[in-house]
């Protein structure tokens, strides 16, 4: 097993993931809330990972936190507040409550890996979050995994 020097950045508990699944009306794999609750908002050693034969390097998980005095240099990183800069870049839906994707990671460049539920809301795939071609209501995705525990063996066994 690869080590990552992943550290977690911020504390979570369960009672704050079951609020983002509220929040967003989703269902979060069990395998991604493991990760979160150990690793939270970590940023990895630099970490290259292959997706559809291009290598992406992985700069830092995203945060979960309801804590309001979270820093700045954190905030930037939460989940929420990163949804709220891009999510009319998320879906094609302007009707949509909740979420349909998931951004979890930010990758060199600014692109996000995000959990994508709009075809399967219990177990959903990994996708890349194209920044650059990605237009208000017309989002660009790229499948990578199949799903989170995918993603995670890719990366701790590559």
């Amino acid at each position: 097993m690869k080590d990552l020097n992943l550290k977690k950045r911020v504390s979570i508990t369960h009672d704050e993931l079951d609020s983002l699944e509220m929040f967003f009306n989703i269902n979060l794999p069990i395998s991604y809330r493991e990760f979160i609750l150990e690793f939270n908002g970590g940023c990895p050693d630099k970490i290259t990972i292959k997706i559809n034969s291009e290598e992406r390097v992985l700069e830092r998980f995203l945060i979960v936190s309801e804590d309001e005095k979270l820093g700045n240099e954190f905030k930037q990183y939460e989940v929420k507040v990163v949804i709220a800069q891009i999510e009319e870049r998320l879906t094609a839906n302007e009707d949509l409550v909740g979420a349909e994707v998931l951004p979890f990671a930010y990758l060199y460049g600014g692109d996000f890996l995000c959990l994508d539920f709009k075809r399967d809301t219990t177990n959903p795939k990994v996708v890349i979050w194209d920044h650059n071609e990605s237009d208000e209501l017309s989002p660009v995705f790229y499948e990578a995994f199949n799903n989170f525990q995918e993603f995670l063996d890719t990366m701790f066994l590559s």
